[in-house]
């Protein structure tokens, strides 16, 4: 069976210049920005310890909706590019 594994988030606001997390599955992004900013998601990648064959999905939920915003696998696409500008008081980050 294939896990879902960590997933390392990389991202900047005008606030930062860059913020990585590491999110654990079934697990929300913690990170604060200040009101009236928002968060620029970049990149997602899979922790480089993740087990062969492993896969996560990068959530935002925004409304009560959930939108897979990355899907990556070991071996295949590890990390994807991404350019999200999210208002984080409406939406939140989940794998």
């Amino acid at each position: 069976p294939i896990q879902t594994q960590h997933v390392l988030l990389a991202t900047s606001s005008s606030a930062m210049s860059f913020w990585g997390a590491r999110v654990a599955p079934g697990e929300t992004a913690k990170v604060s920005v200040p009101a009236g900013e928002v968060l620029h998601l970049s990149q997602a990648c899979l922790d480089p310890a993740v087990s062969s064959g492993a896969s996560s999905r990068v959530i935002v939920e925004q409304n009560g909706t959930s939108f897979v915003v990355a899907a990556l696998k070991e071996g295949g696409q590890e990390c994807c590019a991404l350019d999200l500008f999210l208002d984080l008081s409406e939406a939140k980050l989940k794998v």
